[in-house]
């Protein structure tokens, strides 16, 4: 197609016209002459979600979705908002997954199974596949089938959202079923107060301990019930917990129904709404305590620190071999001789998940969203210029360890700068460098980004099952590693690792140029070809003639070949 443009161009200038919108071709057609006809395609697509989902659900499902769908669009947006969209304001599919995985974390500290990209890139399944197993084919290509053809917009996400965690709710009911099976309670007619304390710390046992309410039976919850407090030491805590939730949900209820199936649905529901969070607190006492062996100030702790407090305290905890932190992505590597944990991918790691249902892990919330949020919600666009975001972050709210307002060093700047030559101008929001940029500026809150691939979280169940290895070190592997280590000298701290790797976390929609920007593109194209033929020929005569008048043959050993 082109060498037929440059003959074309070389004939008639006005002809290059044509050449251009051939050129073009395939873009052109499917934009039309005056514009993209994706609006009408996204309209006719776009119809309500939530009608084709009652189709298959019944419309007590859909009313069940429906109710959250207002609060989960106000919670989406700042970040809807900041994320790349197509020219119908849509979402790509890969887009949709990285927003709700952050959605969950950020709301309940979630780890929805199928959302979070674990040691694949955020691009390599649908979110929908998790509708697939748990809800049927049904659900799944209801927004499957929106999700390949059209994007979703910020309802449509909101929709997702909303039916997963109806999803939730009837897990949290078949749950609560098992627990009043095992006792022999009825679900019909109120129980008294005792009764239900028995039945909502079972209910907690099986969703703490990770336990399938489907297969359990009673011995194995009587066995549940003798250990917890040496499996789960802060069981106490829990039960605290589940009790003031309940109270705060009985304070609206009539004094008749409050120990009715009904009501402690209601309350073991909030329960699950509030646990992420208030289990969170766990996290930052696990980050004070590695924040204490952290010298330098970098979110490190030199591997022999991370151990010592486990072999001198006889502490549960900081026990992780170097295998598993290594598959954790929690071991930094850079200095081969003195290894250090990684604090914030360390304490975000699957190892302290703490509760899960056959939907999620209820994991550590991320500090670093909150930060980003902020960002997002301050830029409103997916990409910002360096000299903004260096603003921004500059005065943005202190972190657990970083006050502000700050001056930010020099190198940091100069890597933002680094960032936006490499695309162009501008930073993208969500991408591997500006994340491993934001771990630089919050070593202590946000995670080293690794690139997809080399690591491959897993908790300890799955680790064990996919390597045959345990989890924890050894008391012998230990001290070999803190006798090695108390040989070396402290050297000079070590900067931060950085690597100059990009990965796109969303989906990036090129900007479709004017038909007058591609045709003077085109025409670009065409006078720069012909002044490299011009150019060329120059290069070309004195070897093509000079030859011959000194009786040499073009083509001999002597003479030289050019491609073009």
């Amino acid at each position: 197609m082109f060498s037929t443009c440059v003959r074309t161009f070389l004939a008639s200038g006005l002809a290059a016209v044509l050449c251009a919108q051939q050129a073009a071709g395939s873009s052109a057609a499917s934009q039309g002459f005056l514009g993209s006809r994706d609006g009408l395609t996204h309209g006719r697509i776009a119809a309500d979600i939530l009608a084709e989902l009652e189709i298959v659900v019944g419309k007590d499902g859909r009313m069940a979705t429906e109710r959250r769908v207002a609060r989960l669009e106000n919670a989406l947006r700042p970040m809807f908002l900041s994320m790349p969209k197509d020219s119908a304001g849509n979402l790509h599919a890969t887009s949709v997954r990285y927003l709700l995985h952050r959605l969950f974390v950020q709301r309940h500290g979630w780890f929805v199974n199928g959302l979070n990209p674990a040691s694949s890139a955020w691009n390599s399944s649908s979110p929908a596949d998790i509708f697939g197993k748990y809800a049927g084919e049904d659900v799944h290509n209801v927004f499957n089938r929106k999700l390949s053809t059209a994007g979703f917009s910020l309802h449509q996400v909101a929709v997702f959202a909303a039916t997963l965690e109806a999803l939730v709710h009837t897990d949290s009911i078949e749950r609560l079923e098992a627990a009043y099976n095992m006792k022999g309670f009825s679900k019909d007619g109120a129980l008294t107060d005792d009764q239900v304390t028995t039945a909502t710390e079972l209910y907690m046992m099986m969703y703490v301990l990770n336990i399938n309410h489907t297969a359990t039976n009673s011995v194995e919850m009587k066995e549940a019930v003798d250990t917890i407090l040496e499996v789960y030491p802060t069981w106490p805590d829990t039960q605290t917990f589940v009790q003031g939730v309940r109270e705060s949900v009985l304070a609206d209820v009539e004094v008749q129904d409050r120990t009715t199936w009904n009501t402690t649905l209601r309350v073991l529901e909030e329960v699950s709404e509030r646990y992420g969070k208030w289990q969170d607190k766990e996290c930052h006492s696990l980050k004070d305590e590695l924040i204490k062996m952290d010298e330098d100030g970098n979110g490190r702790v030199p591997l022999e620190r991370f151990y010592e407090k486990a072999i001198t305290n006889s502490s549960w905890q900081f026990l992780e071999s170097v295998p598993y932190l290594r598959q954790l992505g929690a071991l930094d590597e850079s200095d081969a001789q003195r290894l250090s944990v990684i604090i914030p991918n360390y304490i975000n790691s699957p190892s302290n998940c703490v509760a899960s249902s056959k939907f999620y892990a209820v994991c550590c919330i991320h500090e670093c969203e909150a930060l980003l949020g902020s960002l997002e919600t301050h830029i409103g666009a997916p990409e910002a210029q360096p000299a903004l975001l260096a603003q921004l972050v500059s005065g943005l709210k202190s972190s657990s360890t970083v006050n502000t307002p700050r001056q930010l060093d020099a190198s940091l700047l100069a890597r933002l700068d680094e960032i936006a030559a490499h695309h162009g101008g501008m930073v993208p929001l969500h991408g591997r460098l500006f994340a491993q940029w934001m771990h630089h500026a919050y070593p202590r809150e946000c995670n080293y980004p690794h690139s997809s691939g080399t690591t491959n979280p897993l908790g300890a169940e799955e680790f064990y099952e996919q390597f045959g290895e345990e989890v924890e070190a050894t008391h012998e592997e230990i001290w070999g590693i803190m006798n090695k280590t108390s040989k070396l000298t402290h050297g000079e701290q070590q900067a931060l690792p950085w690597t100059v790797e990009e990965e796109m976390f969303v989906h990036r929609h090129e900007r479709v140029p004017s038909l007058f920007s591609r045709l003077l593109n085109v025409l670009g194209q065409l006078f720069a070809f012909g002044a490299a033929i011009v150019a060329m020929g120059g290069l070309l005569y004195p070897r093509l003639v000079a030859p011959r008048s000194k009786g040499m043959v073009v083509g001999s050993k002597d003479s030289h070949k050019y491609y073009v």
